[in-house]
């Protein structure tokens, strides 16, 4: 045992002695920190003194064997970076690739400001369980000139300039706020987060998302209406980590009852809510001004799990995917999806309660009681709480780019026109994203539901969405096949309808933390010729409008 011991000490001290690879002599320009975890041990070689801020700096780490210390390649290596003396913020996440030397590995940060940071990295090798460990790295090197193009987002705090790759952190978890979608959903780790982050309150970290869009639509046909309309929807988050685990606050408000009336915005072929008692028709419903209070508390129940529980008089089931004002696809879109019955309507629920756990920040498991009734006309009260339905959602993140979901719902009456009409809802989603050169983003959106009500026949409903963030475009696409059962003033029955939607919105200003964005979009449908009548042959939406949503953190 001795003799072992001795060996792994004299080996330690002939890799620091040689500078961790064997082939370089020490010197003033390296410093060197080793830890051990599991069966790694981990040193991270660095100078310190000369690490640039604001710039981009590779940092060596090399894994070796802790036992026989001989070096260890083939690993997958992840890591992400933070302050803890500022609340534990997430900046910019590392990219870390193989090195050119057996058992090196190339970290690429950035080190916005003079502080310490934590460098948590996670371990995945070929088969078998990951390891986590952690190291402390303070750069003291001078300031290097802003990236082309780069803005700071924290002006007028001393020493916060440049701060525009920090990151919220999650409150389910141990992630950065990028995988969170709205109520409790899942979305790649590598999404695009839009994002303002306010002043602190007391311990809680506070950050704002949303967007406002406001232009005309011509809805087209013979049934699309036209008129000028804003949308909105802003959310404010609150976190702070207490009591051994995370406590999070939401507050969601809309302004569209009071910008475009009751009667919402012209849709061609929407359905699902009324007016004045009667169905809206080929028209957009308002969002309640209240939209979500909700809280959530989460805490690591051992290793590799974590229970969250989320609730509040106002709030979203563990039921569909992202909602589509909130995923990366799809919050660039102004004109709501003619499939959102059968994905995500129920993202307005008064009363909500979800508990959930999360296994190896892979997998989520929840299950939802909530008020299945749709909000009535009022939308500015804050309605009865019931939880009159149920619903459980299954997800999965097996990598950074891609988020799997699967869901079931028994909604309680939704329909305000179909008094005792219960409903069963199925869906299937996957969400991906892919994070390009310079800063650029492809998300893309794929989701099927099923609404299931006895007496009639199964009605599907099939989307697939995509936005590419381009520099200072979003061009956005939505492709989307509905069986339209609720279709007024045309003979009764269930019809295909197919809709395709293109734009793109140009940032023409950025400016406090905000972009400020001009665009225009165009939409097609395909449906039974049985509707030309009504509709008109070939109908064709289009719109233009203008769109303030925060920066991309």
């Amino acid at each position: 045992m001795r003799q072992a011991t001795f060996r792994s000490n004299l080996a330690l001290a002939l890799l620091i002695l040689f500078g961790g690879s064997g082939l370089l002599m020490p010197s003033e320009a390296q410093a060197q920190q080793t830890v051990t975890s599991g069966p790694y041990m981990v040193q991270l070689t660095n100078d310190e003194k000369t690490i640039p801020l604001k710039g981009k700096t590779t940092l060596d780490l090399f894994v070796m064997d802790a036992k026989s210390m001989a070096p260890i390649q083939g690993l997958k290596i992840t890591g992400s970076l933070d302050m803890p003396e500022m609340g534990g913020m997430d900046l910019a996440t590392p990219v870390i690739t193989a090195g050119t030397q057996t058992g090196h590995y190339d970290i690429v940060v950035t080190f916005p400001m003079k502080g310490t940071y934590r460098l948590d990295l996670k371990i995945q090798p070929p088969s078998g369980s990951s390891l986590s460990t952690s190291l402390t790295i303070t750069p003291a090197g001078a300031v290097a000139p802003p990236a082309k193009g780069e803005k700071g987002q924290m002006k007028g705090m001393p020493g916060m300039e440049g701060m525009s790759g920090m990151q919220m952190k999650g409150t389910f978890g141990d992630w950065p706020a990028n995988r969170e979608g709205s109520g409790t959903s899942w979305q790649p780790d590598s999404s695009p987060t839009f994002m303002k982050m306010l002043p602190s309150s007391g311990p809680y970290d506070i950050g704002m998302m949303g967007t406002v869009q406001t232009g005309y639509v011509d809805a087209g046909g013979k049934r699309g209406d036209k008129q000028l309309y804003a949308n909105s929807m802003v959310m404010w988050m609150a976190r702070r980590e207490t009591g051994g685990g995370i406590l999070g606050l939401n507050f969601m408000t809309s302004l569209d009852a009071i910008t475009n009336g009751k009667k919402g915005v012209p849709n061609l072929f929407q359905t699902g809510e009324t007016f004045n008692g009667k169905p809206l028709v080929d028209r957009q419903h308002p969002h309640d001004f209240f939209s979500e209070a909700a809280v959530s508390f989460s805490k690591p129940i051992s290793r590799d799990m974590r229970g969250f529980v989320y609730a509040g008089p106002i709030g979203e089931p563990a039921l569909g995917n992202v909602m589509f004002m909130h995923r990366a696809s799809g919050m660039e879109i102004p004109e709501a999806p003619i499939s959102h019955h059968w994905f995500d309507s129920t993202h307005v629920s008064f009363g909500v309660a979800t508990l959930g756990v999360t296994l190896k920040d892979k997998w989520k498991l929840e299950a939802s009681s909530f008020n299945g009734h749709e909000p009535n006309e009022n939308r500015f009260d804050i309605e009865p709480i019931h939880f009159n339905s149920a619903s459980a959602r299954i997800s999965f993140n097996p990598n950074r780019d891609l988020s799997l979901s699967a869901s079931y719902g028994f909604l309680k009456s939704p329909e305000a026109l179909e008094p005792g009409v219960d409903q069963h809802r199925l869906t299937a989603s996957a969400n991906y994203n892919k994070s390009l050169a310079n800063g650029d983003d492809w998300a893309t959106t794929l989701i099927f539901g099923r609404l299931i009500v006895t007496g009639r026949r199964d009605s599907n409903a099939y989307l697939l969405e995509s936005t590419f963030y381009h520099n200072k475009d979003a061009f956005f696409g939505r492709l989307e096949r509905v069986d339209k059962d609720e279709l007024v003033g045309v003979p009764a029955g269930t019809y295909t309808v197919n809709k395709m939607l293109l734009g793109d919105v140009r940032n023409v200003a950025s400016k406090g933390g905000f972009d400020y964005g001009i665009g225009g979009y165009f939409g097609l449908y395909s449906f039974p010729s049985s509707l030309d009548a009504f509709y008109g042959s070939n109908p064709a939406t289009w719109g233009l409008f203008l769109r303030v949503r925060p920066s991309k953190m």
